[in-house]
């Protein structure tokens, strides 16, 4: 299996990522191999080990998401550059503490969720 991981032909899922860094002993996302700059969002959530679904309950969680109907579908439409409807994100300020509530989320810096 691996090995169609390293030709592209799949992917691994979330939890077989986590299972084969576990295995090698190295983090998730030292096994991404999105080069510096053009890392995508989905890359950023691989590498923190988390579904769509896990980062949604997390930033519902988060005191800047709370009451916010975020779930894994605004999560995956957020991803692949869709709009993703909701009053907060009308808002600038209040948009950009739910970034950091996401940056948190993912274990990285503002910028390079920005950037991604």
């Amino acid at each position: 299996m691996i090995h169609y991981y390293e030709a592209g032909v799949h992917s691994p899922s979330v939890s077989d990522l986590g299972d084969l860094a576990l295995v090698l002993e190295y983090a998730p996302d030292d096994l991404i191999a999105s080069p510096r700059g053009e890392v995508s969002l989905v890359d950023l959530r691989y590498a923190a080990g988390l579904t769509a679904a896990s980062v949604a309950a997390r930033l519902r969680r988060d005191p800047t998401g709370h009451g916010q109907l975020i779930d894994h579908r605004k999560i995956r439409d957020l991803e692949e550059g869709r709009k993703v409807a909701g009053k907060m994100l009308r808002r600038p300020k209040a948009s950009g503490l739910l970034t950091g509530a996401l940056a948190r989320t993912y274990g990285v810096l503002p910028r390079v969720l920005m950037d991604a």
